[in-house]
């Protein structure tokens, strides 16, 4: 790419990022929360910057010195890495659709889209919610060959926030130096072999070409949660995991490469835009496995179902067989949830779990205003505790992996194990 090309590359994703953010003061005044936001983003960048100016000169000099130009290339042109083909696209589209249709008939107050997902679906999944629902194939192919630079990327563990920084931010290449390396020691100290670091070349991924590989620094973080699920699941050969809020799908990815066949079934459930960019994701990444989309088989993991990892949406949820789920994921989003479905999950979860639910979220409380006029409030992490009459935790620790933007918000992980059953649960 020339340097012309680069300035306008660059000009067009300022001019992207000036109406992104238009969007989102609109949407803040409209919610009668655009004081409280713009505080919170002066302190949040604020304390980031801060902390990268402090820490990055303690960086080693080679990682100062890594280069990110490589990983932050335009990686469509390489053959392997086109990955949406018509086939793939249409099979989307119909999954989609098929969730939409199912979605409008959902009455249960639970499962409806409120809260701080509400507004990223309204100012950042216009373009790909259109392709979808106009069954564009050759439009919906081309935005999820680059989804790690799309808009509708952002909260889904893509590398999203941290391509714009690249071609936006002045300190941007500090920080994501910093944050990469910060990443990358908090997974080593594992003990985990850095060869083994991996992530496939799907959806235009941005991050630091690292064994001849572009990896993000979600990734590291990824890998990080799979290992720790392994441990726990050692004992529970052909388990069965649930991950609520899969986002790009991964956290999945991640720990089923990691768990040696040990994993009988994974599932993802999210907001059908989410499911269709993780569907796209998997199905891309994993060749080999069996892949089950919303319509294409019962929403159900007994032993019987011929699939080995399946995308459903939010709604579908309590299909699922009680007692049936060795381990339930979720991070970050609960506590971004509107309460009421939070809580919901959360009864969902004591009913299903036959083992442990695990699950890192923010003590973050905060409002929103419904298109209705009715508020919306989210359910802090610590509050998300399953019945202590059945359930005892295990840990409660500070969240490892923060970005340098978020050490405002407090957040934990947690971990809770299933003691007895209860009688009326089966």
């Amino acid at each position: 790419m020339t340097t012309e090309e680069e300035k306008q590359k660059e000009d067009a994703m300022f001019l992207d990022r000036v109406k992104y953010i238009s969007q989102k003061i609109k949407r803040a005044w409209l919610d009668k929360t655009l004081f409280y936001k713009i505080v919170h983003f002066v302190k949040r960048n604020l304390r980031s910057r801060a902390e990268v100016i402090v820490g990055y000169p303690m960086l080693s000099r080679a990682d100062r010195k890594i280069r990110l130009s490589d990983g932050f290339a335009d990686h469509r042109m390489k053959l392997e890495a086109r990955n949406c083909s018509p086939d793939l696209a249409k099979r989307l589209i119909v999954a989609y659709k098929a969730m939409k249709e199912a979605q409008s008939n959902v009455v249960d107050p639970a499962f409806r889209i409120r809260g701080l997902w509400a507004e990223w679906i309204d100012v950042n999944y216009r373009d790909f919610m259109s392709a979808l629902n106009n069954e564009d194939i050759r439009k919906t192919s081309d935005l999820l060959d680059n989804l790690n630079r799309e808009q509708f990327a952002v909260g889904t563990g893509g590398g999203y926030d941290d391509y714009v920084m690249y071609r936006t931010s002045l300190i941007g290449r500090f920080h994501l130096r910093y944050l990469w390396c910060t990443y990358r020691n908090n997974l080593l100290s594992l003990g985990f072999s850095p060869e083994d670091i991996h992530f496939p070349l799907v959806g235009n991924p941005a991050g630091v070409f690292f064994n001849d590989e572009v990896i993000q620094a979600d990734t590291l973080r990824h890998i990080y949660h799979a290992i720790e699920m392994r441990h726990w699941l050692r004992d529970l050969p052909r388990s069965v995991v649930v991950e609520i809020g899969g986002g790009l799908g991964g956290q999945a990815y991640q720990t089923v490469r990691l768990a040696d066949g040990a994993i009988a079934k994974y599932v993802l459930f999210d907001i059908p835009e989410v499911a269709t960019i993780a569907s796209f994701f998997l199905i891309s990444a994993f060749r080999d496995k069996r892949i089950r989309l919303f319509g294409e088989g019962d929403v159900s993991v007994a032993p019987s179902e011929e699939y080995d990892i399946a995308v459903f949406p939010h709604f579908a949820i309590p299909q699922l067989e009680s007692r049936s789920v060795d381990l339930f994921h979720n991070s970050c989003s609960f506590s971004e949830m509107d309460k009421v479905s939070s809580t919901e999950y959360l009864r969902i979860i004591e009913q299903v779990c036959r083992k442990y639910f695990n699950h890192i979220n923010a003590d973050t409380p905060f409002s929103s205003r419904n298109p209705d006029g009715s508020m919306s409030e989210n359910l802090i992490g610590s509050k998300l505790v399953p019945s202590p009459q059945y359930f005892k935790r295990v840990f409660k620790k500070p969240r490892v992996f923060k970005r340098p933007e978020d050490r405002l918000s407090p957040a934990f992980e947690y971990l809770y194990e299933l003691m007895q059953i209860p009688k009326s649960g089966g």
